[in-house]
């Protein structure tokens, strides 16, 4: 079986979530033939082309970008030439791109659409591009996303419903590994601690509240900073790991509100990530926009026996860390609630422990690499399964 994923970025050059979903079909289907089509930027080097970690990678010269799509007649060429012979076609979405080389027809023998998030961002594209992403829906064998949340509050989904799959992300088994050891280091006394809800407020140790993500309008980092400091409990210290171009916005925003215990740690490696993860006692995702899709960092906090707070969107976020069960959802830009939930876990040792343990299972038992592995290999095996 020959595999073509179609996208605008691939490792090593530039990466992310999207990028991580495609090296991970690749990994839990080491027997086909893998390669991806990407843009590579306007000067492209002979030779660009090349392996990366056993995926072929073809590399397109692009002529602009526009609202952070790159434009790219090399692509569409590469896309036609390189897909006659490929027996599945996973267009990642969205990247209008990958839709114009659907439209201008790909001999591919089944088309899927790996949905990610929709496309509110770019609110003046969105009469010209929604046309182009029907038609690929409507060309498009299967559709799948990362969870139910994402495909029963998309109105572009919901009309082909019965072409969606739910593929859930998923922590690395040694990821997962190092979480449940951390979690046991924790939990070694074999039950909770014996501390009334409002004595960790007391503790020497402040209360450890972590953010990852990037520093950008849908991530609600300034509802964050403002219900920090809103917060009747003192005894806590908000850390945010990321960059982005609200940066130094946000740290003058901290400023203004007088926040003293708040550090912006910048970009870090994944060990220090960890460590970050490590070190919380919860995790805050106070993202505003639906353009958070699900929260990968959820559940790699999850696997570390950590609490979440997260917003309800109408996306795949609230299906992820459970309100009540894995930790707290609150009103998508509300400061008041989202510091009363923060005051809630920073004042609740058993909270925290519960929800936490509670986390971690949920981890175990949907968010796993077997998990997604198994996913990927039934839902190919029933779309070629179909042609015979």
């Amino acid at each position: 079986m020959k595999i073509t994923q179609l996208f605008k970025i691939y490792w090593p050059d530039n990466g992310g979530g999207i990028a991580s979903v495609m090296e991970s079909i690749a990994q839990c289907l080491p027997g086909c033939e893998h390669q991806v089509i990407v843009c590579q930027g306007k000067r492209l080097r002979k030779g660009a082309d090349g392996k990366y970690r056993g995926v072929l990678v073809r590399r397109c010269r692009q002529l602009f970008t526009v609202a952070s799509t790159p434009v790219s007649i090399d692509f569409l060429r590469q896309a036609k030439k390189y897909t006659k012979d490929t027996d599945i076609v996973i267009c990642h979405a969205p990247y209008p791109m990958a839709d114009l080389a659907v439209l201008l027809g790909m001999p591919a023998r089944r088309i899927v659409v790996w949905w990610h998030c929709g496309f509110e961002k770019y609110a003046w594209l969105v009469p010209f591009y929604r046309p182009l992403v029907k038609h690929t829906l409507k060309k498009a064998d299967l559709v799948l996303a990362s969870s139910e949340g994402n495909v029963e509050n998309s109105g572009l989904l919901l009309p082909y419903r019965e072409k969606c799959r739910v593929v859930p992300f998923c922590v690395s088994d040694a990821y997962l590994k190092r979480g449940k050891a951390h979690a046991a280091s924790l939990w070694k006394d074999g039950g909770l601690l014996q501390e009334a809800p409002d004595q960790s407020a007391s503790r020497k140790k402040p209360i450890g509240i972590l953010f990852i993500g990037r520093l950008v309008w849908y991530k609600g980092c300034e509802v964050l900073l403002k219900a920090f400091a809103r917060m009747k409990r003192k005894n806590c210290r908000l850390v945010l790991v990321g960059s982005g171009i609200l940066e130094e916005e946000l740290k003058r925003l901290a400023d203004s509100l007088g926040i003293k215990h708040v550090e912006f740690m910048g970009m870090v490696s994944e060990e220090e990530k960890q460590k970050q993860i490590e070190a919380c006692d919860f995790l805050v995702l106070p993202s505003v926009s639906k353009a958070e899709a699900f929260g990968v960092v959820q559940i790699e906090a999850m696997a570390f026996g950590k609490p979440v707070i997260n917003t309800a969107l109408p996306s795949g976020v609230p299906d992820v860390s459970i309100d009540g069960v894995t930790g707290i959802t609150v009103k998508p830009g509300s400061v008041r609630e989202l510091a009363r939930a923060m005051d809630a876990l920073a004042g609740d040792e058993r909270m925290r422990r519960a929800y936490g343990k509670n986390a971690l299972q949920r981890v175990q038992e949907t968010y796993t690499q077997q998990k997604m592995e198994e996913g990927y290999r039934e839902i190919f095996r029933q779309l070629l399964r179909a042609d015979h």
